[in-house]
């Protein structure tokens, strides 16, 4: 589906809005016409989501339904407030609850609109409310040149990019395949004081044995056989800059000697030369392996293993950041549809997923993770009926594969808790884990979680 947004309309570009809403069309088309003006718009269906969301994310301003299944807009308001002191909020409700506008209000609301909301009106107040506040950049935005991040996980696992950023320090990266870390990588770079300088990348896994010497460091005119004109090696192209080792777990042993060499002497000699040449690159590295476990068995050098891992970052599987998945799915399918259905100059707004439809999609593995993904929403796009405006379960089940299709559940899969999680948010992803199973039922979760109704409901009530 194709729209264009009108001149002269509210300019909401850059602003984080959160949107809670049971209702799935509500949530559906007000994103979609903030959106358009320019908003960054998360949506989520109930009091515990939302708290989930604004725990770890910074939004410029919340908008909410007054009644929800799992509790009221003005205990929501007063979290907000308490985590997000500057942020503002707006309450909004059927026919009939106005009379609680005033005491919204004076809770601390901006304002309280009664529904059906006028969507230009609402755009239009939230660009003049937030337009007047220094705009505050959450580290999903400092990191958007380079990663598109939703979930809580994913930001709590890159908390010290910022700082690793700042230093020149070896970086280790570790996660699957397809998880994204060389876009890490390019974060790190960028974020950085060589930003200016070139950014190398090399598969160390994908290059034979006796080449990959030659290509990091370079060969002479008539090093070896075919070698018939002199190269600059990667070491030597990331002057200033920064090099990234991918794979590196999958490096021989005879060029991990030599890269160790390197590292400790800042210095290189080219295959067939016999001059040292100083270099200056920051060196990161990724791997898929466990690289303890190839020292151990004799595979990777433990020296080595030191001088790489000085600063460590690791990258959750896709499977789980559910915020992610939902994310993702709708940028890799709006780019595919923008590139090749829509004239120059459209605007494309993607068909929105049913409820069913991102469950399934969270539900489902992703063994290749982003990469995946990506080329799921390739399949799905090419599949996609003309003029459609809700993409169905029933479509996205026929095209995953199905011997891989399998439901999450936190008996069968556990609770993702990345490294370094204080005890105080592990257990608030157990509380999640245990209300999403149930359905946001709190005597169900309460149930799961072995504790009482009301224990559930004061922890909810404290985050």
């Amino acid at each position: 589906m194709v729209c264009k947004v009108q001149k002269g309309a509210p300019d909401l570009s850059g602003m984080s809005i959160l949107l809670v809403d049971e209702n799935h069309a509500i949530r559906r088309s007000l994103k979609c016409v903030l959106n358009g003006f320019g908003a960054l718009v998360t949506t989520v269906s109930s009091v515990h989501e939302a708290i989930l969301s604004f725990k770890n994310v910074q939004f410029d301003a919340v908008l909410s339904e007054l009644l929800l299944k799992d509790g009221k807009g003005s205990e929501l308001l007063s979290q907000y407030l308490k985590h997000q002191p500057e942020g503002t909020f707006y309450m909004m409700s059927e026919q009939g609850n106005a009379a609680n506008a005033s005491d919204i209000i004076r809770r601390g609301a901006q304002s309280f609109f009664e529904k059906p909301v006028d969507s230009i009106s609402l755009a239009t107040q939230l660009s003049r409310d937030l337009s007047n506040k220094p705009k505050r950049l959450t580290l999903a935005q400092r990191l958007s040149p380079y990663l598109s991040i939703a979930d809580p996980v994913m930001l709590h696992a890159l908390t010290d990019i910022l700082s690793y950023a700042k230093c020149d320090e070896s970086v280790l990266i570790n996660g699957d395949s397809g998880t994204g870390k060389e876009l890490v990588a390019r974060a790190l770079h960028g974020l950085s004081h060589r930003v200016d300088k070139p950014f190398v990348a090399i598969n160390c896994g994908a290059i034979p044995e006796t080449m990959l010497e030659a290509e990091l460091f370079g060969h002479e005119k008539g090093a070896f056989t075919g070698a018939c004109t002199f190269h600059k090696g990667c070491f030597e192209q990331a002057q200033g800059g920064t090099l990234f080792l991918d794979e590196i777990g999958d490096m021989p042993l005879a060029a991990q000697t030599s890269l160790l060499r390197v590292l400790e002497q800042k210095v290189i000699r080219r295959v067939g030369g016999e001059k040292e040449i100083v270099v200056d690159a920051r060196i990161i590295a990724a791997t898929h392996r466990d690289l303890q476990e190839r020292v151990s068995v004799g595979q990777f050098r433990e020296d080595l293993l030191f001088r790489l891992n000085v600063l460590q970052l690791f990258i959750p599987r896709l499977r789980d950041r559910p915020a992610d998945i939902e994310m993702l799915a709708s940028i890799f399918l709006k780019s595919y549809l923008q590139k090749h259905i829509t004239n120059e100059g459209e605007l494309v707004v993607t068909p929105e997923f049913s409820d069913e439809a991102l469950s399934a999609l969270k539900a489902y593995h992703w063994p290749g993770n982003v990469r995946e993904l990506y080329n799921f929403m390739t399949r799905l796009a090419v599949h996609l009926p003309a003029d459609l405006n809700e993409i169905s379960v029933g479509l996205i089940e026929r095209l995953l594969p199905q011997n891989l299709i399998k439901r999450n559940s936190l008996v069968d899969e556990g609770v993702f808790i990345p490294k370094g999680t204080t005890l105080a948010d592990a257990e608030w992803l157990l509380i999640d884990a245990a209300l999403k199973q149930a359905d946001f039922n709190r005597s169900k979760a309460a149930a799961l979680l072995g504790i009482g109704e009301r224990t559930l409901r004061r922890k909810l009530n404290g985050c």
